[in-house]
C-alpha cells in the first residue's frame, strides 16, 4: 500500500509573502506509525505484584469493560470499511495498525485480569444491553451502513475521524479514573504504557478530524447529528447495560467525574463547526 505525500510537511515556495514564513504543518506521519507499531505488552506488566495485592472487585469491573471496549475494533472497522472510508488510502492505512495496537491493549487488560484470578474479558458473563430509541441508528447492520454511507459519500469520513476523536477522550478519562481509584502501582504502570500508545491515536484523530471538519460543511452538518445521539465509549451499546451504567457512574458520576465530562463537551464544542449546544450534548450522553 503506497501513502500519500501529505505526511510530509508542506511549505509556501519563496517568495510567496507571509506564507513562505509559516510552512503548513506537518500532517500525521502514518508510514511511521505502522513502521513503529506496539504490539505484545505482556513481558513488560508487573502482573506478579497482583498476587499480593490484588485489585479491588471494582476496579476488576473497570478493567473487564475497557478490555471489551479495546476488543471491539473489529465491529468498529466493519462498520467504518462499508463506507467512504475505504476509499481513502492515508485513513485505512492508519485504521490497520490501530486495529493492531487495540487488539493488544485489550491482551494486556486481560494479562492483568488473568494475574487477578479472573476470566479473560470475552470469557465474562454478561447481561442483556440496554435498548434505546436514540441508539437505534447505531444498531443498523453492515447493508444498511453501506447503502447510507453511499448516500453521504466522503463527507463520512470526517463523522468517522472526530467520533473517533471524542472516544479517545472519553476512554481517556476512564484510564484516569481507573488508575486514580485502583491505588495499584502494578496496574498504574500498566495504564502508563496503554496511555502511551494510545496518545498517538488521539494525535491522528486530531488532525484528521480538524482538517476535515474546517474543509468540509456538510462533514460538519453529518458529524452534528452523529455527536448528538451517538452513546459513548464507541461500541457500547453492544455491552451489558448494568455495565454501562456503572461505567458512566464511576467515571463521570461524582463531583470530579462531572468535570471530566463537562472538560470533554467544551473540547467537543471547540472543534471546528462545533458549538456548545453539540458540546453539551455529549456531556449529557455521557452521563446517561
Amino acid at each position: 500500500m503506497t501513502f500519500a505525500n501529505s505526511d510530509s510537511t508542506t511549505e509556501s515556495p519563496a517568495g510567496s509573502g507571509d506564507r513562505a514564513l509559516n510552512p503548513t504543518p506537518a500532517r500525521f506521519d502514518v508510514r511511521g506509525f505502522a513502521r513503529t507499531a506496539q504490539g505484545n505488552h505482556r513481558d513488560t506488566l508487573r502482573l506478579d505484584e497482583f498476587t499480593t495485592a490484588p485489585l479491588s472487585a471494582d476496579s476488576i469491573r473497570s478493567v473487564q469493560y475497557l478490555a471489551r471496549l479495546e476488543s471491539g475494533t473489529m465491529e468498529q472497522l466493519r462498520n467504518l470499511l462499508v463506507t467512504a472510508t475505504h476509499k481513502d488510502a492515508r485513513i485505512t492505512a492508519f485504521l490497520v495498525t490501530w486495529a493492531f495496537e487495540k487488539f493488544w491493549i485489550a491482551d494486556a487488560l486481560d494479562a492483568v485480569l488473568e494475574a487477578n484470578g479472573q476470566p479473560k474479558s470475552h470469557d465474562a458473563v454478561e447481561g442483556s444491553v440496554r435498548r434505546s430509541h436514540t441508539e437505534s441508528v447505531e444498531r443498523r447492520g453492515p447493508i444498511r451502513r453501506a447503502i447510507t454511507g453511499l448516500i453521504q459519500g466522503v463527507p463520512i469520513i470526517g463523522v468517522h475521524v472526530t467520533t473517533g476523536l471524542v472516544d479517545e477522550w472519553v476512554t481517556r478519562a476512564a484510564y484516569d479514573r481507573l488508575d486514580a481509584s485502583s491505588q495499584s502501582p502494578a496496574l498504574s504502570a500498566t495504564i502508563a504504557t496503554i496511555v502511551a500508545v494510545k496518545e498517538r491515536h488521539v494525535a491522528f484523530f486530531d488532525d484528521e478530524a480538524r482538517r476535515r471538519l474546517a474543509d468540509d460543511p456538510k462533514a460538519v452538518s453529518l458529524t452534528r447529528t452523529s455527536l448528538e445521539r451517538q452513546a459513548w465509549p464507541l461500541g457500547a451499546i453492544d455491552r451489558a447495560g448494568d455495565d454501562r451504567s456503572f461505567f458512566e457512574t464511576s467515571v463521570f458520576g461524582d463531583d470530579s467525574g462531572r468535570e471530566r465530562a463537562a472538560d470533554i463537551g467544551r473540547r467537543v464544542a471547540g472543534l471546528p463547526g462545533m458549538d456548545s449546544r453539540i458540546g453539551d450534548a455529549v456531556t449529557r450522553k455521557l452521563r446517561e
